[in-house]
């Protein structure tokens, strides 16, 4: 929980839109906004992080900490096509 709050704050975002670049980078396309909200709302509730925003909140951090120029176009994937097919369902893993 701590590094998803300290990521979003050093990019002077709210933890909210963190999950929802760490979705688009993890998946390549933008998460509906109530799939993201439920897994936002277990987050914020039941500390339950999904690995997908964990590992990018954690590459947030390390890049800061190697001294490397971060901002949210770093991590995010530009110039998308459009998807064909279904979305992948939002799951998550409870890490300890």
């Amino acid at each position: 929980m701590h590094t998803i709050s300290k990521a979003a704050h050093l990019l002077n975002i709210s933890e909210f839109k963190l999950f929802s670049e760490a979705y688009l980078a993890w998946f390549g396309d933008r998460a509906d906004d109530e799939d993201l909200t439920l897994v936002f709302s277990q987050f914020i509730m039941f500390g339950e992080l999904p690995e997908w925003a964990d590992q990018f909140a954690r590459s947030v951090l390390d890049d800061l900490e190697a001294n490397r120029q971060v901002n949210l176009n770093s991590f995010s994937i530009l110039n998308l096509s459009p998807r064909v097919g279904k979305r992948p369902e939002i799951s998550f893993s409870i890490l300890r």
